[in-house]
């Protein structure tokens, strides 16, 4: 959300504070957006239609925007779930903070949500006519008192005279277990007031860097929701250390105030905490697994595969070093002047520091190359290591990737999930290096035989990743073949393990790829 411009207003006597940060006890920590956050090519792409809403009753003299989002999944026939966003310009951009029509297209696409229309409406403005652009400028004038009072309002606004609107073109069902609110400061808030008053027609929130403050008395929701009997809601709230701190109270204190009383009464509510500011950078980036968990249990809903859910490595065997490494290169990276060259992946990768060192030397020592293989990793540990650090502020000519056998040895994933996982990885070097070629390599063999279930697995895999090649950003090479004998055996004398490669098998990699790694890195 760039919210920077943002203001709200408390009639006459109150002040005007924009969404930027008024008090810092740290720097704040910026987020990156994940591929969920990104359009993909495969996957089918909603409408957005805007319309006008110039009169209301409710708040008379207001006039406003809003925004309607049908996901291509739509089906007249059957009913489908809806989700209300505040400040819905900022939501609705596809190029903002949030894109959450961007992440509903991901998550519809995967079955992680419902098939849910978006309903994005912006705050009133109370000037003569509606602005030529939505945003900030000019403010709208109406913002506060429609989101920050603690009454039902807003509620019967929407009920009454925005939705009325969406279900003469869309069928949307009517069970509040279908129905979600989601807003952002004062439109966080605005979220969760809404579903507190009207349980019956909303049950789930999604609150980020919300203003449950002394603006219009937020500040009592922390003791309403203690002294109250227990609603049906599910409630998502996320904020930041280095959130607002003025004369209208404390954001990161009055947040963990929230969670508190939720756990308090046993709500069904997670709480996300980070070091961001009072903006939609942090909110953004975790929007993706907001939806997936505001939407988990519903019918329909498959839960995200492991493979695509960026996670640090926590086997007991790498916990003393794993985070150490990641923290080395971190530190590598940033001493090198350069990287040309990047090599992504697990043990395999990893051991051209060991076994395959000598090899490692000869071939890419002068090529300012990084290696950032981890031993033990599967696809969702690089996806973490990639969304927190490891190549940023640097632009390879190239980046050789191969992973997913952990995926395959540790959980026995389904190829699918282990494709999806893979084609993450992908998304996110496309995104953060956009200047970079890919040379995606396939799964090395493991287990001797050819029929063997791991190896069949890693084989399915390999096959679906190959259409993944366009020749201009992505290259995919299966050099499988050269550790293999006539028989398609794999032999202990290339891998004695029948997983990793020895020098010689380092060697084998390294000629098979040269001829590619050099064209694809400009090298004559």
């Amino acid at each position: 959300m760039s919210f920077n411009k943002c203001f709200i207003s408390i009639a006459l006597t109150f002040c005007q504070c924009s969404f930027a940060l008024s008090q810092q006890t740290t720097e704040p920590k910026r987020y990156r957006q994940g591929a969920d956050s990104f359009s993909q090519a495969r996957v089918p792409h909603g409408t957005v239609t805007t319309h006008e809403l110039l009169e209301s009753k409710i708040f008379p003299g207001t006039k406003r925007r809003y925004y309607v989002y049908v996901p291509k999944q739509y089906d007249p026939n059957k009913p489908a779930a809806l989700m209300v966003f505040q400040d819905g310009h900022a939501y609705v951009n596809p190029d903002g903070e949030y894109r959450a029509t961007v992440v509903m297209d991901n998550l519809i696409h995967r079955n992680e949500m419902p098939v849910t229309i978006g309903v994005f409406v912006d705050p009133g403005h109370k000037k003569d006519m509606l602005p030529d652009k939505p945003g900030w400028q000019p403010r709208p004038e109406n913002r506060s008192l429609e989101y920050d009072t603690l009454s039902d309002a807003y509620s019967k606004f929407l009920l009454e005279e925005v939705l009325p609107l969406v279900k003469k073109d869309y069928s949307i069902s009517e069970d509040p277990n279908d129905h979600a609110i989601c807003g952002a400061s004062s439109g966080g808030i605005c979220a969760f007031t809404v579903a507190w008053q009207r349980p019956d027609q909303f049950r789930k929130v999604v609150s980020h860097i919300g203003s449950f403050t002394n603006i219009r008395h937020g500040d009592t929701y922390p003791g309403l929701i203690r002294a109250a009997e227990k609603k049906p809601l599910r409630v998502y709230l996320q904020d930041g250390s280095n959130d607002l701190d003025n004369q209208f109270g404390n954001w990161p204190l009055a947040n963990q105030q929230m969670a508190k009383a939720l756990k308090f009464k046993e709500y069904d509510f997670q709480f996300v905490y980070g070091g961001g500011a009072h903006n939609g950078n942090h909110g953004g980036a975790v929007l993706p697994d907001a939806m997936r968990w505001i939407w988990q249990g519903h019918e329909g809903v498959q839960a995200a595969p492991l493979s695509i859910s960026p996670a640090i490595q926590d086997a007991k065997w790498a916990v003393d070093w794993w985070m150490p490494r990641h923290e080395e290169k971190l530190a590598a990276k940033d001493a090198m002047e350069q990287v040309d060259l990047l090599m992504v992946g697990d043990s395999i990768t990893h051991s051209w520091e060991g076994v395959g060192k000598s090899v490692f030397e000869k071939y890419y020592q002068n090529r300012n190359a990084l290696n950032i293989g981890f031993s033990g990793d599967r696809t969702e540990h690089v996806l973490w290591r990639i969304q927190n650090g490891a190549i940023d502020g640097i632009s390879p000519k190239l980046a050789v990737l191969m992973i997913g056998t952990n995926n395959t040895g540790h959980r026995k994933d389904d190829p699918n999930n282990t494709v999806l996982g893979i084609q993450f990885i992908v998304s996110e070097l496309r995104q953060r290096l956009p200047d970079t070629k890919i040379l995606l390599l396939g799964v090395f063999p493991r287990q001797p035989e050819a029929t063997g279930d791991m190896r069949t697995i890693n084989r399915k895999v390999n096959e679906k990743i190959s259409g993944m090649a366009d020749d201009q950003h992505i290259w995919v090479m299966n050099i499988n073949s050269k550790f293999l004998t006539e028989d398609g055996s794999l032999s202990k004398d290339i891998m004695p393990d029948l997983l990793h490669p020895n020098a010689k098998g380092y060697e084998l990699w390294a000629e098979a790829i040269e001829p590619t790694v050099k064209k694809l890195m400009g090298e004559k």
